[in-house]
């Protein structure tokens, strides 16, 4: 129930759109020429800028002040003032201002839109109405009066003047108006369909490559063409209402694709994806092609259904290029399009169960595993070179570890340790020798006097006489050393010297 519930939904919001859409023909050249107005509003203040930084930059003296200006205002008012003459402006106290009429905005997808109706509605449809309608009738009535009411020769000439005539208009005036219209047509629906996306979406995406450009259009014709008389056979099912309303069903769906297919091209969409779309949200999309289905269908002829077609297809690309689809209504996915896309790759890709297709789609099988496969070797390879990086950082990170440890310990081996660590700097240690030498050197440089040849006695404790010697501290809490008496050591005079 709930299935039924949401197709039924999805058909109403696509009618719905269809219809409503169309309202966008009166408003969306206001919208085109409010955007263009803006842009050339930018424009225009960019060129304003540029040109008033070109005069500021070659004008030799500076702009002149409002003080200057208000004083040239006041000296304009006391000349006018004191003018011999007068105006009725002036006297009346009227101003005249000059209003520049601003443009109106040109209707252009208004236009194109009646050009249409025109060319397909005025000269095609029109004409083959006033031939049938009237030509015809008038020349019945003239080959009455001329033969008679109850003439037996009436009948034979009417049976082979009326096909022969038809035939003549048909090939002469139907069948180039309508080619000419189609082509014209054509133009005009890319116009507006390319103004009504640019209002709404921005700059057209198109599909990128001209090969596929062109591929994609030529494979778009030959599928619509195939799915139209896909239609007409369903059309020929001898169930009643069975084949009339499978082909009503393939018409609506042709007809959203035609509606549709302008803003989706625009949009970069390839024509599988446009295809795949229709047919898993078609509940919508056959609402949305109902209108346009039953109006083409009002008349039996061809030609007149295509002109009924070119007549109202621009209102419905707008209502396309306005609408938003309605997606996820049904899991059920109505393959119409399958059978005329299998025929379409026959036409262009020949037969798919011949030997060099099966060996082509087998080699790109091995070329898609090969690429597989490249793909992984090249994730290992760089997993396992960021594996190598990530060791090697933490190898180089735990040797300068064990450098910064060792550089430590080797600065503490390098300190000199005492038995018992003291506070603070304690005095140097006396050197007998060093005094000797020192002794010496100062014996062999007597002969020469100077007044740097006396030297201070060596340090002995405080430079400072009546100073206290500086005693070691201990540190709180660390071990202390035997106390053993000074060893004192008696030196020799300068007469003991060996010199």
């Amino acid at each position: 129930m709930a299935a039924i519930k949401n197709i039924t939904l999805g058909i109403l919001y696509g009618l719905w759109d269809s219809i409503r859409g169309m309202t966008l023909v009166l408003h969306i050249d206001d919208e085109v020429n409010r955007q263009n107005a803006e842009q050339e509003h930018r424009h225009q203040l960019r060129r304003t800028d540029k040109d008033r930084y070109e005069r500021a930059r070659r004008s030799p003296s500076p702009v002149p002040s409002s003080a200057a200006a208000m004083i040239r205002e006041e000296y304009a008012k006391q000349a006018e003032e004191n003018a011999d003459e007068r105006t009725l402006e002036k006297i009346l106290g009227k101003k005249t201002v000059v209003q520049e009429q601003q443009p109106q905005g040109e209707k252009k997808i208004a236009k194109k839109l009646f050009k249409c109706c025109m060319l397909n509605g005025g000269f095609t449809w029109l004409s083959i109405v006033l031939f049938e309608s009237a030509l015809l009738p008038t020349l019945k009535f003239c080959l009455t009066i001329f033969y008679g009411a109850q003439s037996e020769t009436l009948p034979v000439v009417w049976g082979w003047l009326h096909p022969i005539l038809s035939l003549l208009f048909g090939m002469m005036w139907v069948l180039p108006i309508f080619m000419l219209s189609k082509i014209v047509s054509s133009l005009w629906f890319a116009d507006i369909a390319n103004a009504a996306y640019r209002v709404r979406k921005g700059r057209p995406q198109l599909i990128p490559g001209i090969s596929k450009l062109v591929a994609d259009f030529l494979f778009s014709m030959v599928v619509q063409m195939l799915f139209l008389v896909q239609s007409m056979l369903v059309n020929l099912v001898p169930v009643k209402y069975v084949g009339s309303s499978l082909c009503f069903v393939h018409l609506c769906l042709l007809y959203s694709l035609y509606s549709f297919e302008y803003k989706w091209f625009n949009m970069g969409w390839e024509l599988h994806r446009r295809l795949t779309y229709i047919e898993k949200n078609w509940p919508y999309f056959f609402g949305f092609g109902i209108p346009l289905t039953v109006l083409t269908n009002l008349s039996s002829s061809v030609i007149v259904s295509s002109c009924i077609f070119s007549i109202f297809f621009p209102l419905f690309i707008l209502s396309g290029n306005e609408a938003k689809p309605i997606v996820d209504t049904t899991e059920i996915s109505l393959r119409l399009f399958s059978p005329v896309v299998f025929i379409s790759n026959l036409c262009f890709g020949g037969n798919p169960w011949s030997k060099a297709n099966r060996l082509s789609a087998m080699q790109r099988q091995q070329y898609e595993l090969q690429q597989r496969q490249r793909l992984l070797q090249r994730d290992e390879q760089l997993l396992k070179q960021r594996k190598q990086q990530y060791v090697q950082q933490q190898r180089l990170q735990q040797e300068q570890l064990m450098r910064r440890d060792r550089d430590r310990s080797h600065s503490r081996s390098q300190t000199p340790q005492l038995g018992q660590p003291h506070r603070y700097a304690q005095a140097p240690v006396f050197d007998a020798g060093r005094v000797r030498d020192s002794s010496a050197s100062s014996t062999h440089s007597s002969n020469s006097p100077s007044i740097n040849s006396h030297r201070p006695p060596p340090y002995y404790g405080s430079s400072l006489r009546g100073a206290a010697p500086l005693v070691p501290i201990p540190v709180p809490g660390a071990p202390r050393a035997p106390l053993t008496p000074p060893v004192i050591r008696q030196e020799s005079g300068p007469d003991d010297w060996n010199l």
